[in-house]
């Protein structure tokens, strides 16, 4: 969320809650805004977890102040003896976050010296209208999908050019680190930006479908197969340039290059992945310990980016009916 979209959210829901609070004719009105402004997050998922912290932490502050306050009387030692009680168990019940809003609300009691109904009912009324303000701000927020799908488009350019580069390297035996360090980097970053984003949306709808777990899911799978991009250009480094074997995984980078794509299901890709595992097989025996040590690097790289592939292809069993 923007700063710009995160401060017309807090300005109007801070001062409605004040304007409501006062035509009610609560005391103490403008609390009610600075609740909404505490209660005021980035997503709806968490300004709802954040309401409900704070309904239950308030009754549990003003149970606790009613107590202390009728035996120990209204002194600021009383409101000591109330904030010893009252925080561990906020903090035990996991609602926490309200200590502050709900303390300074327990401070109206102790300025009026009374904790009758009429007192308590003024301060969970700021407390309600605060919060509902605060929820009625998330309404207004726009959807990141035209952003995910930019991301998407991005991360498969970004993967497609890595490909073509390590196509490149088994052919040409090129070692350039930093440039394919870059790109890897690049990728890297794209993929947290998605995912991060996607959890985002995810949080920000009310009934969550699964189109939002789509891009999620899609971030992560992406992720998996950058770590297995990386340990690949690793291997590469002790691969010798310019045999047959090398030429034929080459072709697979560069086939996959091609056809990398959302909705490209990997299956035909699989398929060639065996071809070459049996031309693997079926070729004479290496002669020499680098050719020994040089086809076993290969065969692991070509186990290594099966992997890559299968991953793509479960991921298009399990999603690739959700976008269509």
């Amino acid at each position: 969320m923007s700063v710009l979209q995160r401060t017309i959210r807090i300005t109007l829901s801070s001062l409605l809650a004040n304007l409501v609070a006062i035509l009610i004719g609560l005391q103490n009105p403008y609390a009610a805004g600075i609740i909404a402004i505490l209660a005021v997050l980035n997503t709806r998922k968490e300004t709802l977890k954040r309401a409900k912290e704070y309904f239950i932490s308030t009754v549990l502050a003003f149970t606790i102040a009613t107590m202390v306050f009728l035996i120990f009387g209204f002194s600021i030692y009383s409101f000591a003896v109330y904030l010893a009680i009252y925080v561990p168990l906020a903090y035990y019940l996991k609602v926490d976050a309200g200590i502050a809003p709900c303390s300074v609300l327990v401070t109206h009691f102790l300025i009026s010296g009374s904790v009758s109904l009429g007192g308590q009912l003024n301060g969970l009324g700021i407390m309600l209208i605060g919060l509902t303000f605060a929820l009625l701000s998330n309404l207004w927020i726009p959807s990141h999908n035209q952003k995910l799908e930019t991301y998407v488009v991005e991360i498969e350019k970004q993967m497609t050019l890595i490909l073509f580069i390590l196509e490149k390297r088994l052919l040409e035996g090129s070692k350039n680190n930093d440039r394919i360090k870059k790109e890897l980097k690049g990728l890297c970053d794209l993929t947290i930006e998605l995912e991060n984003l996607a959890f985002i949306e995810y949080d920000n709808r009310e009934f969550s479908d699964d189109i939002d777990n789509y891009y999620i899911k899609y971030a992560q799978m992406r992720k998996r197969q950058y770590q297995i991009l990386k340990g690949i250009t690793d291997s590469l480094e002790h691969v010798v340039p310019s045999t047959d074997e090398n030429k034929m995984l080459a072709s697979v980078f560069g086939e996959t290059a091609e056809q990398l794509d959302e909705k490209n299901t990997g299956v035909e890709l699989l398929s060639y992945i065996g071809d070459l595992y049996r031309v693997f097989r079926d070729s004479p025996l290496p002669k020499t310990r680098k050719e020994f040590e040089g086809r076993a690097i290969l065969y692991n790289i070509l186990n290594e980016f099966e992997a890559f592939l299968e991953l793509k292809r479960d991921f298009y069993q399990a999603f690739g009916e959700t976008k269509k």
